[in-house]
């Protein structure tokens, strides 16, 4: 069993969350094990570009142990990491329903990483096994694992998903399911972690973030399954199972709340749209990108706002106009707040009014607290500065501890956000510290972005910043300063370059300006890239550039 060092709350606190049965002593694998039996006979529908594939929960919990025990007759234990990058899929919801089962700490990967950061992620985490599907995207992470395998000095075991060629050292996915389920008694500690989340965050090297079950449990049953139960329908989920709020809205809160589970692996606003009324689905709640796309497809109907009904939102900023029109439409439309440390801080109430959803962040959540730190470090109730949280679904802080430091002020955790919270609970974001751009929900490391562009020989220097972006929610904006005797390089040039360091394209920026003066700077001399925001914000791109 790997062991990680965590960060505890003080005793005082941790006494109030078992009082209160936020921390009942419940692990994943026990509230997971009682949701998927009492929900057996519900549908699990995978949605694809080929049809439709579906069968019963049931059989896809089935399938699930049949991974935990064929992990754990190749040694696996309670307590040891084990990775995966699928996108949403049978062997997906299977590979995450059989590592809870064996009580492994799951580590999930972005489907939409690159070999870069998937080594990173094995490495860091320590995982003895990963489970990967065949071919991915450019054909390289299987290739790369295999051929980094001598610094990955924990990992015994690559699986494989999929018909495609794999190298000798890889098993595939159905010698890992070939066994007969096991049905063991686990005992673990609700305080260990149960997952490895990641998120870049301000740094160009992802952070892997331990949630341990005590703080998943009191998320599902204090704050997403209360949102949940109030749909009168199935949700399709787009939400990668790879991320915390997939794993919390695909995978997790409906069997609990005795919902069917449809997960869809691609976005399409045409297709959503004729399987909402195929299906009788709700659809558009997630990053603002996914019910923008849907209220803007000419075959949007008044039965597609009715089948909607409520949409949260979150993951990236959420207009005012957004909400209103919704509105305008009888769509009820509400924001919610948090991140990867901290999965729900606030979220909207659809029986709060236009004005408060519009205007707002939501509601405190069951259990959290959340302080104003202003600038000197003190700590208030109410007011504006950098949103300091804690709570019963707060992370135990980072794989690396040495970032625990940082991250937490008197048991705190710095969200790096500026906002204000007022003297009801109702939290309002305004601005970030951190320097990441939030696409489609997912975190871009600005200083990742601007190393890969900065290698570039044309690039003297560059900065990259966030812009609002309707679609997506904000993009990336690269400020560039061109070297002597070459011009600005284009985007197809740019992102011809980020193919060859394998960085990810959800991460290549939407948009160039020219810069041929210095950037401006703090006096310190340190770019300052409020200036450039503010830039980005008001002066639309122009020529493509």
């Amino acid at each position: 069993m790997t062991t990680f060092t965590t960060v505890e709350p003080e005793p005082e606190l941790c006494a109030r969350y078992r009082a209160e049965g936020w921390w009942s002593g419940e692990t994943l694998r026990d509230l997971l094990a009682s949701a998927l039996h009492s929900s057996r006979e519900r549908v699990f529908a995978v949605h694809s570009r080929d049809g439709m594939h579906r069968m019963s929960l049931r059989d896809v919990a089935d399938l699930g142990r049949r991974v935990g025990t064929g992990l754990r007759r190749l040694g696996i234990v309670p307590g040891d990491p084990v990775a995966f990058q699928l996108s949403n899929s049978v062997e997906a919801a299977a590979v995450f329903y059989g590592l809870v089962h064996a009580g492994a700490v799951l580590v999930p990967i972005s489907h939409a990483a690159g070999s870069s950061y998937v080594t990173h992620a094995l490495r860091t985490s320590q995982a003895r096994a990963v489970i990967i599907e065949s071919p991915r995207g450019d054909g390289a992470i299987v290739e790369e694992i295999t051929s980094r395998h001598w610094q990955l000095e924990k990992l015994e075991h690559l699986f494989v998903v999929g018909d495609g060629a794999k190298p000798s050292a890889a098993i595939g996915f159905g010698t890992l399911t070939a066994s007969e389920a096991e049905h063991n008694q686990i005992r673990l500690d609700p305080a260990a972690p149960a997952v490895i989340g990641w998120t870049s965050g301000s740094t160009a090297t992802p952070k892997g973030v331990l949630l341990s079950h005590r703080a998943l449990c009191a998320e599902i049953r204090q704050h997403m399954a209360p949102l949940l139960a109030e749909r009168t329908r199935g949700l399709l989920s787009t939400s990668p199972v790879s991320h915390v709020t997939g794993m919390l809205v695909s995978l997790l809160v409906p069997p609990l709340a005795g919902h069917d589970v449809h997960l869809m692996d691609y976005w399409d606003a045409g297709d959503v749209l004729e399987l909402m009324q195929t299906h009788a689905l709700a659809a558009g709640s997630g990053a603002p990108l996914f019910l923008q796309s849907l209220l803007d497809d000419p075959r949007c109907t008044p039965e597609h706002h009715r089948l909607i009904d409520v949409a949260a939102l979150g993951g990236a900023a959420v207009t005012r106009e957004l909400i209103e029109r919704a509105d305008a439409l009888g769509v009820t439309a509400v924001k919610g707040y948090g991140c990867t440390v901290h999965p729900s801080i606030s979220l909207g109430n659809s029986a709060d009014p236009l004005l408060v959803r519009a205007a707002t962040d939501g509601h405190l959540c069951t259990g959290v607290d959340v302080r104003i730190r202003d600038e000197r470090g003190s700590h208030h109730r109410t007011g504006t500065g950098e949103i300091i949280t804690r709570g019963p679904d707060l992370f135990s802080g980072y794989v690396d501890p040495a970032m625990n430091t940082g991250a937490f002020d008197q048991g705190w955790y710095r969200t790096g956000d500026i906002g204000s919270v007022d003297e009801r609970g109702y939290v309002t974001v305004l601005d970030r510290l951190k320097d990441i751009i939030i696409r489609s929900g997912l975190n871009v490391s600005a200083s990742e972005v601007e190393a890969a562009l900065a290698s570039m020989p044309e690039v003297a220097d560059v900065a990259v910043v966030a812009a609002p972006d309707t679609r997506t929610g904000e993009h990336g904006c690269a400020f560039i300063r061109p070297a002597a005797g070459h011009g600005v390089p284009s985007l197809p040039r740019i992102r011809e370059h980020l193919i060859t360091l394998g960085l990810a394209k959800y991460k290549w920026p939407e948009e160039i300006r020219a810069r041929f003066t210095d950037f401006p700077r703090t006096p310190a001399g340190k770019v300052r890239k409020s200036a450039l925001r503010k830039m980005a914000r008001q002066s639309p791109a122009r020529d493509g550039t």
